[in-house]
């Protein structure tokens, strides 16, 4: 997940002619990774350390490094940066531990509000955070980016939902749960499309071949998810996209290098 999240945030900077700091792309690959321990296995942790599997307990060292590492690199990036994910720090706790001066429940588990949560954090990490890095102020900010990569996380998402829509607790209420399979893809071709219409608005000749092929990639995954495919299908097809949009802008950068298209 991480690499992916990294992936994306470049892609952004690309567009943005731009390379990003070294300490920027290791704070934000330590943020997801303690992150995604924090909301996934502090449940189960705690602070009850000496009765951990040895798999939790690795688990659990490792957060520990990376929180070290987020701490270490956060104090090089500018301030823009360090409150914009100080407030993304805040909704990550909160949408794992449950919001008790408001509710018993945590951002996780209200009633379907859990992948709109995943894209926003997504989207702002990935949108908003590297035209921060790029210097833009926020009047600068195109916040259509924005959108369309809240508009991307959703769907890839999708296929993660199917998969789920048996095991998930009902109480999630999520996509599928509420409209079906059927509607759920046809909500996804539908966002599908909507990410065409923006990037066709696109001048820029790698970006906009590179972007439909992924969303060619996105049409085949989402047809192809059901509520019994494999782990592996979304664990690793579908979330490493991201990784292959990625490579495929830079292999077609590279072509625009030496060839006209």
């Amino acid at each position: 997940m991480a690499c992916s999240v990294l992936a994306l945030a470049h892609l952004t900077l690309l567009r943005l002619e731009g390379s990003g700091s070294f300490s920027f792309f290791c704070t934000v690959f330590f943020a997801v990774v303690f992150g995604y321990n924090f909301v996934k296995y502090f449940g189960l942790a705690k602070f009850h350390y000496r009765s951990l599997t040895t798999k939790l307990k690795e688990i659990q060292t490792l957060s520990i490094l990376c929180l070290i590492g987020f701490i270490f690199y956060f104090l090089m990036i500018n301030n823009a940066l360090k409150l914009s994910l100080l407030v993304l720090g805040i909704v990550t706790f909160f949408y794992g531990m449950p919001l008790k001066c408001i509710s018993s429940k945590s951002l996780r588990r209200i009633t379907g509000l859990k992948i709109y949560i995943i894209a926003f954090v997504w989207a702002v990490t990935t949108s908003f955070l590297p035209q921060l890095e790029s210097g833009l102020e926020l009047t600068d900010i195109n916040y259509i980016w924005i959108l369309e990569r809240f508009i991307f996380i959703l769907v890839l998402m999708l296929p993660f939902e199917i998969r789920d829509m048996y095991f998930d607790d009902l109480k999630l209420s999520t996509i599928p749960q509420r409209i079906g399979l059927y509607n759920t893809k046809t909500l996804g071709y539908f966002g599908v499309f909507l990410l065409f219409v923006f990037i066709s608005q696109n001048t820029n000749t790698v970006a906009f071949i590179s972007s439909v092929m992924t969303l060619l990639f996105m049409l085949l995954f989402l047809t192809k998810s059901r509520p019994d495919r494999s782990v592996y299908f979304t664990a690793f097809w579908v979330e490493s996209l991201p990784i292959i949009w990625w490579i495929m802008w830079l292999v077609l950068d590279k072509l625009k290098e030496s060839c006209t298209f």
